[in-house]
């Protein structure tokens, strides 16, 4: 699927860039205030009609959705769950009727309603062996309001106020999977610039923009193509589609209309074929009613319409949902079912942009086609989601996302009924997508490649949704002083058995070619190379970790998955502006070779550590690898004190580890008589003429003799949070440095905050500090701004009080790579053997290309001048325009845009007559312009001689006077 996009990249003009290569459910939570209005973003001064939603999540009560390890019909549903509860006592249940087009075919899910005894009968439930997972209904309520957000009187756009009052315990980040056009407000007319530049004129549609009229001429029209469009609904006869090909309704509602007209407008992008010009015309469109008029779905709606989607062998899907969730399971295995049925899934990314790591699901899927957008000048939008792909970290690297950004920014189409309106978001973006792989969904892409390892990891058996495949690249040994542009090709062939087990020799092959292209260069000087240690950061949602700064009262959970390419991004650019290269570490510590590298760099971490793993951290620093560890609060009283309840789970959430671990930092780090304390404080300081904000940070209660260690007054922020009481602290030991006392040994460095480097919520960076601490590490080269500090202080012994202890009771276990259930204390796992990838023999190809493919191949726009167009449709009639009262369900014969037949006769002739009416028409402009303008001169009077006039006066008046 993305193969076929990036096709689409090169015919349409280079328009839509891959992010990734620019530099530089229904939906299912508590309910949480909604998001800050994106759209606002669109414009300096954010004076602008703007649709606000407020939304309100909840579970259904009794309600359940049963998923079954199959596809039944609904006698084996009903027989399946009556048999589960047979030995159920006093269960009052009965399975809830889905009246949809759906309900005729077998299916793999089921809505049932229990009334008592609720526990037990889902326990009975689950231990079913054809019950896969029992999970609540759930229904999400909007609510729009249409404001005028002038500027009068307002603060700014982008103004953010950082709040110092505490307030309840909730999240502004919603926990759910909503629309992501009507749920962040981009419902309004775009375009309004108060700010004195140039601005691109944009005088045609989005899809001429794209040059998709070229393809037009090819024949490329989308025919034959089905496209899926879930949404609000279409009216039957409106006058700009005419390939409607099925309209079903799932919600509960008797209409298949759309009373919202987000549904139309997205079916306009793709296959308008009048006015708001769509991508693909002639494709079949199927539109899916999944959200009421009053903006209503459930989960079992989506589950419902996929399996659908599936049954009618759909080619593309375009869905504006998404949320942070991305372990929904029922409605993440139907999407992973789509995509395992060749249905490709195009989705808007988000709305919670600019900040990374704030990917939206199902578009932060591995096989659904991420849209982020762009403005008409070629600019990220700044409310388009970005970042990794969470869901996969620790245990992998994560993908850049989202894959492809386009247009999202008052772009053009169909209105309710007639027209065209303006609508920004990344759910305008999706459909821009859909509609151009809908017209580029026969196309193909080969490239070639070299100077690269490649080796592929697999499961014993892949099967759609289960199992994996992996590409490992890394640089050859050879190339390990080139520098350069190494491009290729993987082929990868895949053997199923025969549908049919008595074919003797029937076995199914596929093949798939994926290409390559990675810039290499020399392998870097050890002092140059940073380790990022991803394997012992946790985050949301498997477990309730909490913030790192405590005064961010609306956004509770790290969710951001603390990876360089995410909520350290900013921290990482700074990096590589400064020279380092910054590699990740997604296995444990004994996994890597230490003496590739200069600086192990650890931040924020939750993970506890394997013994092993601190025996050969102690024994790479003895060799020369040196440290940085950036901790975070770590108070058990805090942490009880921030529990709160979840109305979805029906039970309090206990946070299972402070902003860090810092028990298992203490653990890792005390062989050479270091620890953290248990003390939160808050505040802020100078340092080296910095000004520094301490954010919810912890402070070091023991550190060896001889180290270098800076303290500074703060304020007691645990006491704040317990007892609502403000005291200052002096002397809070806050950064320390130490040269391990082996020869050739590393050097070690602590810090107990890590916000100063963290872009979820950094008021004042400290990447100065971090330059300095590498400086110090790499080089050995003691800060002396740091070293003649006039805060440095002794060392402390941590005799004054005990080190902070973990949570009695906590269920870190669950979570952890580390840990396992045990009786009692639970004790770690063996440890797991380290990644090992046999490498695929390489086969050179094209030896005698171009010299210049080393260079980057740019994705130009279609030159007219050299492509020479197939005339595949010599006959076009032309059509006329709708007559007033006429039906609008009217077919075009050829199936092609309408103003777009008779090329030398539509075109040719109407242009020549409106060039020579304007020609005609300036003459006579410029001709009555000068008339007006000209200044009226008066007649010269005649004089007449003397004697005439006296013969005039001797004259008697008659009827006539005399003409001279």
């Amino acid at each position: 699927m993305i193969i076929r996009l990036c096709l689409l990249v090169a015919f349409l003009g280079g328009r839509l860039p891959l992010v990734g290569t620019e530099e530089d459910s229904g939906p299912f939570s508590t309910p949480f205030p909604s998001p800050l209005n994106a759209d606002a973003l669109l414009s300096p001064n954010c004076s602008q009609l703007t649709l606000k939603l407020d939304f309100s999540t909840k579970v259904v009560k009794h309600e359940y959705i049963v998923a079954f390890n199959g596809y039944f019909t609904a006698k084996a549903r009903s027989d399946f769950i009556s048999s589960a509860l047979r030995d159920v006592d006093a269960v009052n249940w009965r399975i809830v009727r889905r009246d949809n087009p759906a309900s005729d075919y077998p299916s793999d899910f089921e809505v049932v309603e229990i009334r008592q005894d609720a526990r037990s009968s889902l326990l009975t439930l689950q231990d079913h062996p054809y019950i896969k997972r029992v999970t609540p209904q759930r229904m999400v309520l909007r609510s729009l309001k249409l404001t005028d957000s002038g500027t009068d009187g307002a603060s700014p756009c982008n103004d953010t106020r950082w709040m110092q009052k505490w307030q309840s315990w909730q999240s502004s980040r919603p926990l759910r999977r909503t629309s992501l056009s009507l749920g962040s407000g981009f419902w309004h007319a775009t375009g309004r610039h108060s700010s004195r530049r140039l601005l691109r004129a944009i005088p045609r549609h989005v899809a001429q923009i794209l040059q998709a009229d070229v393809l037009w001429q090819m024949g490329y029209t989308g025919s034959g193509v089905k496209v899926a469009v879930f949404d609000t609904g279409l009216s039957e006869k409106h006058p700009h589609f005419k390939n409607v090909k099925e309209r079903t309704n799932w919600t509960n509602e008797k209409t298949l209309d759309d009373g919202l007209g987000h549904g139309t407008f997205v079916a306009g992008v793709i296959a308008s074929m009048r006015e708001c010009q769509g991508f693909a015309p002639d494709s079949e469109l199927h539109i899916f009613r999944v959200f009421t008029n009053n903006q209503v779905s459930y989960t079992s709606w989506f589950l419902d319409a996929f399996n659908y989607a599936i049954l009618k062998k759909i080619d593309v899907l375009n869905l504006s949902i998404g949320g942070p969730d991305f372990m929904d399971h029922p409605f993440v295995d139907k999407v992973w079912e789509l995509t395992a049925n060749k249905v490709i899934m195009v989705s808007a990314i988000g709305n919670d942009g600019p900040l990374y790591g704030t990917l939206n699901n199902p578009a932060d899927q591995m096989d659904v086609i991420g849209v982020g957008g762009i403005d008409f000048e070629d600019n990220i939008a700044r409310f388009s989601s970005r970042g990794m792909t969470t869901w996969e970290l620790p245990g992998g690297y994560g993908r850049v996302k989202p894959d492809i950004v386009t247009y999202g920014s008052g772009v053009r189409g169909s209105g309710l009924k007639e027209g065209c309106r303006s609508l920004s978001g990344t759910s305008v973006a999706s459909p821009v997508v859909a509609g151009a792989v809908t017209l580029l969904a026969r196309f193909n892409y080969v490239p070639n490649g070299d100077y690269v390892d490649v080796a592929v990891s697999y499961s014993p058996v892949l099967w759609p949704w289960a199992g994996y495949l992996a590409v490992s690249i890394s640089v050859a040994k050879k190339a390990a002083s080139w520098e350069g542009i190494a491009q290729g090709h993987v082929m990868v062939t895949v053997a199923s058995p025969a549908e049919n087990d008595s074919e003797i020799g029937g076995e199914m092959t596929s093949t798939v070619k994926l290409p390559v292209k990675v810039k290499i260069v020399p392998t870097p000087p050890r002092s140059k190379r940073i380790l990022w240690d991803q394997y012992h950061n946790l985050r949301y949602p498997p477990g309730y970790f909490p913030r790192d700064n405590l005064r961010m009262k609306n956004d509770p959970l790290d969710w951001n998955g603390d990876h360089i390419h995410t909520n350290f991004r900013d921290m990482y650019q700074h990096l590589r502006s400064m020279g380092y290269f910054v590699e990740v570490l997604g296995a444990p510590i004994t996994c890597f070779d230490a003496s590739q590298y200069g600086t192990l760099l650890m931040v924020d971490s939750e993970e506890e550590y394997f013994p092993e793993e601190i025996t050969k951290l102690r024994r790479d620093i003895d060799n020369g690898l040196s440290l940085i560890i950036f901790s975070d609060w770590y108070n058990t009283s805090v942490m009880r004190k921030v529990k709160f309840y979840d109305e979805n789970t029906r039970q309090w959430w206990m946070p299972d580890t402070g902003g860090a671990n810092v028990p298992a930092l203490n653990d890792l780090i005390s062989v050479w008589g270091m620890a953290f304390s248990d003390g939160l404080y808050e505040g802020d300081f100078t340092m080296s003429d910095h000004e520094m904000y301490y954010a919810s940070g912890c402070s070091i209660a023991r550190f060896p003799e001889g180290g270098i260690v800076i303290a500074q007054t703060l304020k007691d922020q645990g006491l704040e949070v317990l007892k609502q009481e403000t005291a200052v602290v002096e002397n809070v030991p806050v950064l320390g440095l130490y040269q391990t006392p082996s020869e050739g040994g590393g050097r070690i460095a602590l810090y107990g905050d890590s916000n100063c480097i963290d872009d979820s919520h950094r008021q004042k960076d400290c990447f100065w500090l971090l330059d300095a601490l590498l400086q110090y590490t790499s080089y050995s080269m003691s800060p002396p701004s740091l070293t003649h500090s006039k805060n440095r202080v002794a060392p402390p012994t941590g005799t004054d009080r005990p080190l902070p202890q973990r949570l009695e009771g906590n269920h870190l276990y669950r979570y952890s790579k580390v840990l396992e259930a045990h009786l009692g204390a639970p004790k770690p796992r063996p440890l797991p053997a380290c990644p090992h990838l046999s490498w695929a023999k390489p086969q050179p190809l094209n030896e005698t290309a171009p010299s210049n493919l080393w260079k980057h191949q740019k994705l130009l726009s279609v030159d007219m001048d050299k492509v020479v167009l197939p005339d595949v449709r010599p006959y076009r009639p032309q059509v006329r325009p709708l007559s007033p009262g006429e039906s609008g369900a009217w077919d075009i014969p050829g199936g092609i845009m309408p103003g777009r037949y008779n090329q030398e006769v539509g075109q040719t002739i109407p242009m020549f007559a409106f060039l020579g009416a304007m020609v005609v028409l300036s003459f006579f402009v410029v001709q009555l312009t000068k008339a007006k303008s000209k200044p009226k001169r008066r007649k010269p009077r005649v004089k007449r001689p003397l004697y005439l006039q006296q013969q005039q006066q001797q004259t008697p008046q008659s009827g006539k006077n005399p003409t001279v």
